[in-house]
């Protein structure tokens, strides 16, 4: 006779084990769906957080990672519920063991490079990275308490609706239309005097704002039978911030630069006066410091390679100052130039930006200027530093194939302005704003500025930057 072995509660222990097995996976993808949700919390911490810092863009102007901008990204996290947090800035190591920690960078550095980040290095944009130890319960059989949680976010501050900025904040004809000129503007005008008559407006000229958008004057206007639309809106409180390129960071002004006579040029050792160029030349600029600074006169073929042309006094403190200065009849041409006018000292003597079109048909060789597309000074064609308060003058037409494309930073200086040119974009931004009206030798009349708003160019938008924050990673 056979004897059957008795299997009895085997399939209990099997059943047991399983069960384990079972509860195991089970708790893992308790663990792991927690902390997928964890992930997308901290997601939202890291937005909210990098939204908040960016919003104080404005008001920490060149001051990189500010007070402000550090008390709002952390204030953002209190705001949901995550209270202690450690904080470190400006630091390409973006990771922490705390148990909560946020990093802040401004500019962005976490990826390391341009390629992985196109706003590596860029303070225009605040970098946020929020981690946390987050605790799991099933995965502890293992000996896993806790695991890293992290999130990253880029913010940056939305466009500007305005282009023409007049900062003087007191006077009388801070933003004046000559009579006869005429305004027509696709975005906002801002006029910061609190004067009685703030925003003047001659005989017969006109002021037209498009697109919805507002002439809007800090103190009051004074104008006689000048058209306006819509009528200029008053009593504005001064915007926040008063001067919205005051965030941007002067570059910095090393000596004097050099180069053969006839060029190419990296620069300018003036001592009596700047660099001259006039008469039927053909020369080729590069950035650099031009101390005396440039003037190219009739005749001169000038081409400018891309970058930073630095215009300060000459080294005699008796030396003859050019600014920058393009007069009638010269062809000037660059793509991707910022032009920055400074000066070495109080007691120097310092040039303007100058574009002296006197008579009908000077420009007719043409000016093509247009500003950096990308970088620290993206869409800064021309800026004369608050330390050289010389008067400016920009004047052209396309019919006398001018193209000078980008933001006017003019922050302690008058600009009288009178441009129709071929650009995308236009924005002034002066102390003093003064649209003329000429007429020339020839009878030939200007006094008509047309600006544009295309920004499409830029890989950032308008360098004027709205108030509000906007997550671009």
């Amino acid at each position: 006779m056979i004897k059957r072995r008795n299997d009895k509660g085997q399939a209990i222990v099997v059943l047991a084990l399983s069960m384990v097995a079972i509860m195991s996976f089970m708790g893992l993808a308790v663990d792991l769906g927690y902390l997928r949700y964890m992930k997308r919390e901290m997601q939202k911490l890291a937005d909210a957080s990098a939204i908040a810092a960016a919003v104080e863009l404005n008001q920490c102007g060149s001051t990189t990672n500010c007070t402000a901008m550090q008390k709002a990204a952390q204030g953002a996290l209190t705001e949901n519920g995550y209270t202690g947090s450690t904080l470190t800035t400006q630091t390409s190591t973006c990771t922490s063991t705390s148990a909560l920690a946020i990093v802040i960078n401004n500019p962005p550095l976490c990826l390391g490079s341009t390629a992985k980040d196109p706003h590596y290095n860029n303070n225009h944009y605040i970098e946020v990275v929020v981690s946390n130890e987050v605790p799991v319960a099933f995965t502890q059989i293992f000996g896993v308490k806790t695991v890293p949680v992290i999130a990253r976010a880029e913010a940056a501050l939305g466009g500007g609706s305005n282009c023409i900025y007049a900062l003087d904040p007191t006077d009388s004809d801070s933003l004046q239309v000559d009579a006869f000129a005429s305004i027509n503007s696709p975005c906002g005008i801002v006029t910061e005097s609190s004067s009685s008559s703030a925003f003047s407006c001659g005989w017969f000229a006109s002021v037209k704002v498009t697109n919805s958008n507002k002439n809007a004057v800090v103190g009051n206007d004074s104008d006689f039978l000048c058209t306006t639309s819509p009528n200029p809106t008053t009593g504005i409180s001064v915007p926040t911030p008063a001067d919205p390129l005051a965030y941007l960071t002067a570059p910095t002004v090393g000596a004097c630069g050099s180069g053969p006579a006839g060029g190419p040029y990296t620069g300018y050792n003036g001592s009596g006066s700047g660099l001259s160029l006039t008469g039927a030349i053909v020369v080729t600029l590069n950035p650099g410091v031009y101390c005396g600074g440039i003037t190219i006169g009739n005749g001169a073929t000038v081409t400018m390679n891309a970058g930073t042309y630095i215009m300060t006094s000459p080294t005699l403190k008796t030396g003859t100052a050019y600014g920058f200065t393009v007069d009638e009849g010269s062809s000037v041409t660059g793509t991707g130039v910022t032009i920055y006018n400074t000066t070495s000292g109080a007691t120097y003597n310092e040039g303007p930006i100058q574009f002296n079109y006197t008579s009908f048909g000077g420009g007719a060789s043409g000016v093509d200027l247009t500003a950096p597309t990308s970088g620290s000074l993206e869409g800064i064609l021309f800026w004369q530093d608050k330390a050289n308060t010389t008067a400016s003058q920009i004047i052209g037409t396309s019919s006398w194939n001018t193209v000078l494309e980008g933001a006017y930073y003019f922050p302690k200086a008058k600009i009288t302005f009178a441009l129709d040119g071929l650009e995308n974009y236009t924005i002034l931004d002066a102390y003093q704003i003064h649209m003329e009206f000429f007429t020339f030798s020839d009878g030939t009349q200007l006094g008509s500025s047309q600006l544009y708003n295309n920004y499409g160019s830029l890989a950032d938008g308008s360098p004027v930057h709205g108030v509000g924050g906007v997550v671009v990673e």
